[in-house]
């Protein structure tokens, strides 16, 4: 028998039809999967990009859904998914093979994605939304979304990567488990409205892949400064918790070419030395009051 995860009252639905009729893009959310309820729309395109007999899965391709059963965040989280009135998305991204190396941009595509969705909310709202080094999106200190990139190989030995995006949008947050509530928020609860998903939707498409075409034709050139300025994390004092439960404590400086983020390590550290210059790839990294 349906639950309600299953039947979202009409009310709540995306309309599908006018969203793929208000459409700015050459390819994002032109092939377009709608599902009322999935385990995890990363998973699906993960799955459907693997088949190796089915019909190939065109680049910029959408997979949408109303509630998700066992979202995914970074470094292994769950994404908490509740029905009606947020966006779960994932995004195909299939370069054309020889059209760049991958190295100058695959290390940007998570946060050229934090770019493009800030700037598609902040487009639609006018909410002041920042981005949390490398892909979470604020509103002041609380999160209203995530973002979670997985690459995997095609039958046919290209790659491809998955942009799974979660934002916070109508949900009610007294909804959320009492342990979100604190550091998560809603664009309904920030704005004192309900938000058209639909509009969203076709304003993310869009700057998505303005900010990939740009990526993949000219690499990540002029994008630090536009994600500098985005980023909530530069000039803040850190914790970044690396690998096997280290951890370091300094202050964000800046951000490498790469899309690294640079961080100037506190006077007491030891290993590495005082007042270096780290460079973070990959970790989680939480803002420190005063």
């Amino acid at each position: 028998m349906p639950g309600a995860a299953d039947n979202p009252p009409f009310a709540d639905r995306l309309n599908i039809d006018r969203l793929k009729a208000s459409l700015r893009t050459h390819a994002v959310g032109h092939v377009l999967q709608y599902t009322l309820s999935t385990a995890s729309t990363n998973a699906d395109a993960l799955l459907a990009l693997q088949q190796p007999n089915a019909a190939p899965i065109p680049h910029g391709s959408v997979f949408l859904t109303e509630c998700q059963t066992a979202g995914r965040g970074r470094r292994g989280r769950t994404w908490h998914s509740p029905p009606h009135g947020n966006i779960y998305m994932s995004v195909v991204v299939s370069p054309t093979p020889g059209s760049m190396r991958l190295g100058p941009w695959l290390s940007w595509i998570p946060l050229f994605s934090a770019l493009a969705t800030a700037d598609a909310l902040t487009a639609q709202t006018a909410l002041p939304i920042s981005v949390k080094w490398p892909n979470d999106l604020l509103i002041a200190t609380k999160k209203i979304g995530g973002i979670l990139c997985e690459q995997t190989t095609r039958p046919d030995k290209t790659i491809a990567i998955v942009i799974g995006i979660g934002l916070n949008i109508n949900a009610p947050l007294d909804g959320f488990p009492e342990e979100l509530r604190v550091g998560a928020t809603t664009l309904a609860t920030e704005s004192g409205r309900h938000t058209d998903r639909n509009a969203i939707l076709a304003e993310l498409f869009l700057r998505l892949e303005q900010r990939l075409d740009h990526l993949l034709t000219e690499g990540p050139t002029g994008m630090i400064e536009e994600f500098t300025q985005r980023c909530s994390t530069i000039g803040k004092t850190v914790r970044v918790n690396l690998e096997q439960g280290r951890a370091m404590e300094g202050v964000a400086e800046s951000i490498g070419p790469d899309g690294c983020l640079r961080l100037r390590v506190a006077s007491d550290s030891v290993q590495p030395p005082s007042g270096s210059l780290l460079e973070v790839r990959s970790a989680e990294v939480v803002h420190l009051r005063g």
